[in-house]
């Protein structure tokens, strides 16, 4: 029994609903053709009436050329500069497309104060409406509204120019500088009249921001002129009083020069008496050392033995000697020659030591003097060197001032210059465009009412359509049997036609009327179930569906009865939680059934009741148990069924819905064939796979489907090919052959 789904083919795995599926799309559409049509055409009707009923629209044209670049014959750069080229041409049309343009258009034709334009007080209230706020109490009342007025001149205006610069429309012709600007009204003369004010505004509209740029510039020049000639005459006088305060004359040609050589002087001296401090400073030092040394020592002394007197006696003195040595080789010691030369040497040499103590003593003196002489010049070089250093700052605060006149005297003059060109500028400047077309009255124009009306029944046409596969996307229902075999990937057993009951609800059911188209689509399934079973029949055949109120009752029963022609057939009411098969058959509502008889309470007979005249005999739910998917698995239950299979050819199965409880898929592990329920054009196609994959990951054996409450008249011809109409007209014929 618990054989696997080896004849279902598999789900779809391939996108199956979420693919792209034409022909359903052609289908959802050709369902809805005439709904479809009907709209398109009522729209198409609508919009001619609306065209025909609308009052004849004028255009004006105006062509304009704009002139690139500036033709100035003065050009200041720095004042005005325009961009050329593409975004010159496009700052050019934002402009013409501007609010302002058009405000200067309403202000300059005066359009506020034209009849047409003047706005009206609001209808009065149809006497149909009645004013009922009287008659609530005095509190309650709300304000009266105020009476209508006539809106301020500025109000209109502004109202008046979003309305002409929706109305206007800018244009470049090709590549070139030429715009088209048209504009449309009820009236042709007032288009032209407004097309050629817009382009004479757009031009004095340029002059006017011209002078007025002009003039700003001029009274900003003026002030920053007058702020520079300030500053330039208090530069001038503050350098002409530091000048006076400083006494300065040339500093670069006098001043600079003459403290420079003075200078120069001054340091010579200071070296030069610094040099001949150290000379004597030596010298002291050396006679300090051989103080007390006789003249011959102190004659090692440099400086000493180089004295010009020093020399000259050293001289006399090296003569006598020279003298007396000749003399001695010619006479005797006693010759009065010979003590006349000793004489002379020996005052030569007094000579010599006297002028030696004396030059000793001098150069002391000369020291001390040639220290005084040193000081004397290093003071007055230090006086010099801070009165050098005075003047030179001065001379960089004389230098910092002349380059601030200087500085605020070219400024004074380059802002003189450019006043007088902005003067002269603001007389020559081009306009940015000339008018080359002006508008002549206004030609009437229009939308086509055959062509408006015609797109307008192909967008309607194309949207409906759109519409039309949403809506059937969005239902997401089975409505046929290919749409089941197609999106669920399961056989179809066949289908049950919807039937027109009574008040009540009731029609036909096969034992009633067994030539009926109904009971000829029972006759189907059962003919289904039979043939899947040739080899090995199915004893136990279970029904079930998603949800309930799907008819998954009334096709047990009636199938069961339908078998019980042949066979002894018994159908179990096996929905334990709603059962309905007691209330089908006529059964008291306290009849014993299948779950008295499987906890043993009632004996086999009693639970059973024979339905009709036919071999169809009926065990309802009985008395509804606590658990019952706990009693449907139990042996006891597995037991009772052996016992019905030993006395029924057929048990037929009415099981609980799948998505509601798990009691279908315990009974579907009993069965020998499995029959599915989904009621047309109400079941959603994710709940029926959902629950139809519940039910092969059970190992339930998926017999087939039944596609219940079918209407093949809500189909397409496509369905209808099928032919899926049980008529009884088969069997009230006669067969001409006998």
């Amino acid at each position: 029994m618990n054989s696997p789904l080896t004849n279902v083919p598999a789900l779809r795995q391939d996108g199956g609903e979420d693919a792209v599926d034409l022909f359903r799309m052609l289908r959802s559409i050709w369902v809805r053709k005439w709904a479809i049509l009907a709209l398109s055409g009522l729209v198409a009707s609508a919009t001619s009436f609306w065209i025909s009923s609308r009052p004849p629209v004028y255009e004006a044209r105006a062509t304009l050329l704009i002139e690139e670049g500036e033709n100035n014959v003065v050009q200041i750069k720095d004042v005005y500069q325009q961009s050329q080229g593409v975004e010159y041409m496009q700052t050019q049309f934002e402009l013409l497309r501007s609010r302002m343009l058009a405000e200067r258009v309403v202000r300059k034709l005066q359009l506020q104060n034209l009849q047409r334009f003047m706005p009206t007080p609001p209808p009065p209230k149809p006497w149909y409406k009645f004013d009922l706020s009287s008659l609530k109490p005095p509190g309650l009342n709300p304000t009266p509204p105020k009476p209508w007025t006539m809106p301020p001149e500025e109000d209109r205006i502004q109202d008046l120019t979003d309305q002409v610069a929706g109305n206007v429309k800018i244009q470049q012709i090709g590549d070139s500088n030429l715009v088209a600007l048209t504009y449309r009204d009820d009236s042709a003369k007032l288009a032209a009249t407004i097309a050629n004010t817009y382009l004479e505004e757009y031009i004095d509209s340029f002059f006017d921001s011209k002078l007025q740029t002009t003039m700003k510039a001029n009274s900003w020049m003026q002030g920053r002129l007058d702020t520079l000639k300030q500053n330039l005459k208090s530069s001038e006088d503050r350098l002409q009083a530091f000048r006076e305060r400083e006494k300065f004359v040339d500093v670069q040609g006098v001043t600079t020069k003459l403290s420079a050589q003075q200078i120069s002087s001054i340091s010579t001296t200071y070296q030069q008496s610094r040099q001949r401090r150290q000379d004597l400073e030596a010298t002291e030092k050396e006679l300090e050392r051989l103080k007390g040394h006789s003249v011959d020592e102190l004659l090692t002394i440099p400086s000493l033995a180089n004295h010009e007197s020093i020399r000259r006696l050293k001289q006399v003195e090296s003569d006598a000697q020279r003298n007396l040595s000749e003399l001695s080789k010619r006479y005797g010691p006693k010759h009065p020659k010979i003590a006349e030369a000793k004489a002379q040497a020996s005052s030569a040499r007094s000579a010599l030591e006297s002028e030696v103590r004396n030059v000793e003593y001098s150069i002391g003196r000369e020291y001390r003097q040639a220290l005084d002489a040193e000081n004397a010049s290093k003071s007055q070089f230090d006086a010099t060197n801070l009165d050098l250093q005075d003047t030179n700052r001065k001379e960089f605060q004389l230098k910092d001032l002349e380059r601030e006149v200087e500085t605020n005297s070219q400024f004074y003059d380059r802002f003189f210059n450019r006043l007088k060109e902005t003067d002269e500028i603001g007389v020559f400047e081009a306009p940015p465009g000339r008018i080359i077309d002006t508008a002549q009255e206004g030609s009437e124009v229009g939308l086509n009412i055959r062509e408006s009306a015609m797109m307008a029944f192909m967008v309607t046409l194309a949207l409906a359509c759109g519409l039309a596969i949403l809506l059937d996307t969005l239902e997401n229902t089975l409505k046929s049997p290919s749409e089941v075999e197609e999106r669920l990937g399961v056989p179809i057993l066949g289908t049950l036609p919807l039937m027109k009951g009574g008040k009540a609800g009731e029609f036909e059911e096969y034992w009633q009327n067994s030539k009926s188209e109904f009971a000829e689509a029972i006759r189907t399934i059962r003919t289904g179930v039979v043939l899947s079973g040739l080899d090995k029949p199915a004893r136990i055949i279970v029904v079930t569906s998603s949800v309930p109120g799907e008819g998954k009752s009334t096709l047990t029963l009636n199938l069961a009865a339908a078998f019980g022609q042949m066979e002894r057939t018994l159908v179990v009411g096996a929905d334990l939680r709603r059962p309905s098969l007691a209330r089908r058959c006529n059964l008291p509502a306290k009849h014993p059934g299948l779950s008295n008889f499987v906890a043993g309470s009632a004996e086999l007979d009693e639970c059973i009741a024979q339905f009709g005249e036919s071999n169809l005999s009926v065990m309802p739910a009985g008395i509804i148990p606590s658990n019952p998917l706990e009693m449907l698995s139990s042996r006891r239950f597995r037991d009772a069924l052996e016992t019905l299979k030993n006395r029924f050819d057929r048990i037929v199965i009415d099981s609980a819905p799948v998505a509601a409880v798990s009691d279908a898929l315990m009974l579907a592990s009993y069965a020998d064939a499995l029959i599915f329920v989904i009621k047309a054009d109400a079941t959603a196609a994710s709940l029926a796979k959902k629950s139809i994959g519940q039910l092969e990951n059970a190992n339930a054996m998926l017999t087939g489907v039944v596609l219940n409450h079918f209407d093949p008249k809500r189909l397409t011809k496509y369905y209808e090919s099928y032919n899926y109409r049980y008529g009884g007209g088969y069997y009230n014929s006669v067969d001409s052959h006998g």
